[in-house]
């Protein structure tokens, strides 16, 4: 009953109360109500610093798990705030919340005619990459899954009428951005589509979903990557260039868009991996140097290998 008001207050009254602060109050804010979570949440506190010792121990990364996991709740809270900003985010504002570097890559990639993959992780404010690339004109779709899966992807938890509510509320918030939703599991056709139409088409490549996946290593172990994305780059002929949310210490974020991949042509084992190699090669710097932006989704999905999926992060026991 308790949780339900909570969601309730915060879906209703403390959403429509974010839209009239500036946007450097709403960080402070989340700044402030994230680092209070960090202390108090315990359970989740504790989870996450054996999570960060366990997997950046095994890379030598140095730097107190405590204070890691304090910005990695916050980071959280600014990212969660942002999305109840969706609906009022706007070309004219879209500035306020995204810096930009590197829309030269994307423009000379969509000079070629055959439409631009933008590749990511769910690393950083993520979701900000929608309205950041929709907002400065480009014609945008995103290959993801409605927040409303989760009711499917957790069948032993019990949803209340408020969860489902809530969820269906975020749906909407992400439907109000400047992009053109494809549902990863269904049909790609859409896909292909926006790309022989010489869009842009976002995809990220460590979720859960996708038939096929490979091994490649990561962090110190062995992590288990969709090559759904890669494959259908390789199929459509298009440019496939990384693209990374980094937050700074204010909240505000900055969208880096990175020259493109040399792809490796043909869709054999080796030469997928070879392919996600590429892009990890891009990434990994970014988890090490930004350890709090992914901390979040590895707890994320060592919990969802207990509910049955596939397990995404291995062999990584480190120092614990």
């Amino acid at each position: 009953m308790l949780k339900d008001l909570l969601l309730w207050f915060y879906w209703y009254p403390f959403r429509l109360f974010l839209r009239n602060l500036p946007a450097s109050c709403v960080y402070k804010l989340a700044g402030i109500l994230g680092a209070a979570l960090a202390l108090f949440a315990v359970g989740k506190r504790r989870q996450l610093e054996n999570e960060y010792r366990t997997v950046f121990g095994t890379i030598g990364l140095e730097g107190s798990a405590r204070v890691v996991v304090k910005k990695t709740f916050i980071h959280w809270m600014r990212s969660e705030f942002e999305v109840l900003l969706f609906p009022v985010m706007n070309r004219g504002n879209i500035d306020v919340y995204v810096r930009y570097q590197g829309m030269e890559h994307l423009d000379s990639a969509l000079s070629q005619g055959k439409g631009a993959l933008l590749l990511f992780a769910h690393f950083g404010a993520n979701q900000m990459i929608m309205p950041a690339v929709g907002y400065k004109g480009y014609t945008m779709s995103q290959l993801s899954a409605p927040p409303t899966v989760w009711v499917e992807k957790l069948p032993k938890k019990k949803f209340s009428l408020m969860d489902k509510k809530a969820l269906d509320i975020r749906w909407q918030h992400e439907l109000s951005l400047p992009v053109k939703h494809i549902n990863i599991f269904g049909s790609l056709k859409r896909a292909f589509v926006s790309l022989k139409n010489n869009e842009v088409l976002g995809v990220a490549i460590d979720g859960g979903g996708g038939k096929k996946r490979i091994e490649v290593d990561f962090l110190g172990g062995k992590a288990s990557f969709s090559t759904g994305s890669i494959e259908l780059a390789l199929r459509a002929d298009c440019p496939v260039l990384p693209v990374f949310m980094l937050r700074g210490d204010a909240g505000y974020n900055t969208m880096v868009i990175e020259p493109p991949l040399a792809l490796v042509p043909g869709d054999d084992a080796d030469n997928l991996r070879k392919n996600v190699e590429f892009f990890i090669a891009r990434f990994e710097p970014y988890v090490i140097k930004y350890p709090s932006h992914y901390l979040m989704f590895l707890g994320l999905r060592r919990f969802m290998a207990t509910q049955g999926e596939t397990p995404f992060l291995t062999n990584g026991e480190g120092k614990k």
